[in-house]
């Protein structure tokens, strides 16, 4: 079988939390300056990669709309012409509620939108609001559809099969997970792929935060070619404990084949009858 190429190239920015908010945004520039060197379509960052402030300081971290962050964020997407997803922003709105929130900016450095964090995590939801839209962004350059699921997000099935359903050809997550946790994240992510038969992205940073150790291993998952049953999974993954780029350029075309094939195969719910003995 011939497939028509079509593929997109990723760049995740693995940083290091930093404790200043100027080190942060030099720290930050540099990476995403080194990391368009390699003409990526799109670049990502992790869900938190600003250090989170003690407790009796903590709403101190949480921005105005469309603030500092964002208007960095913004402005290396146009210097740098390059699609830039923002990670996890805290910010508060003007319904005075806070919120966990990626932005999607092109490479003109125009909002296409913005992602909430759908499900909260932890401590999240004594302080932030749940979003309550799945949102499917494109770019325009490959028109390549794709969702951003922002970390916890990725843990109910029911998320990334809604994108998937709704057009999405690639997720993107970006991150926050503790060395405890990286066991049970890289079990979620692969099942997610075979499940949706969809490449995912997910950025992680490194450093800690109150005593948790954030190790990294950002990674890139998707199929290998010529393999349909099983489908076999390429995972691209960078180095533990340290911050870099990794980017990779990846088909699209095989996974829509498989994703395609896959959902044709699946029985609707209402087919299916529940009976208990």
């Amino acid at each position: 079988m011939v497939f028509l190429t079509k593929s997109i190239k990723l760049s995740l920015v693995q940083c290091e939390i930093l404790r200043g908010q100027e080190e942060t945004d030099r720290n930050i520039t540099h990476l995403i300056n080194s990391a368009v060197e390699e003409n990526p379509d799109i670049l990502m960052l992790p869900e938190r990669w600003r250090m989170v402030p003690p407790k009796e300081h903590f709403y101190n971290a949480i921005e105005e709309e469309r603030g500092h962050t964002y208007k960095l964020i913004q402005d290396l997407a146009r210097k740098n012409n390059c699609y830039i997803i923002s990670g996890g922003i805290w910010e508060m709105r003007n319904d005075s509620r806070y919120y966990i929130t990626s932005y999607v900016f092109d490479n003109d450095g125009k909002e296409l939108g913005r992602q909430d964090k759908l499900h909260l995590y932890s401590y999240e939801p004594q302080v932030f609001t749940p979003g309550d839209c799945l949102q499917i962004f494109n770019h325009k350059f490959s028109n390549t559809s794709f969702s951003v699921l922002i970390c916890f997000d990725i843990a109910f099935f029911e998320t990334p099969r809604m994108a998937v359903e709704s057009g999405a050809e690639l997720l993107f997550s970006p991150t926050l997970i503790k060395e405890e946790g990286m066991y049970n994240w890289n079990i979620y992510l692969q099942a997610r792929v075979l499940e949706n038969r969809v490449p995912i992205a997910a950025c992680n940073p490194v450093g800690s935060i109150f005593g948790n150790l954030y190790k990294g291993k950002s990674k890139i998952i998707s199929f290998k070619r010529g393999h349909t049953s099983p489908s076999v999974l390429n995972i691209t993954e960078y180095e533990e404990n340290i911050q870099g780029i990794l980017t990779e350029q990846i088909n699209l075309s095989y996974p829509n084949y498989l994703r395609k094939k896959r959902l044709n195969e699946k029985r609707e719910k209402s087919t299916i009858q529940i009976k208990k003995n």
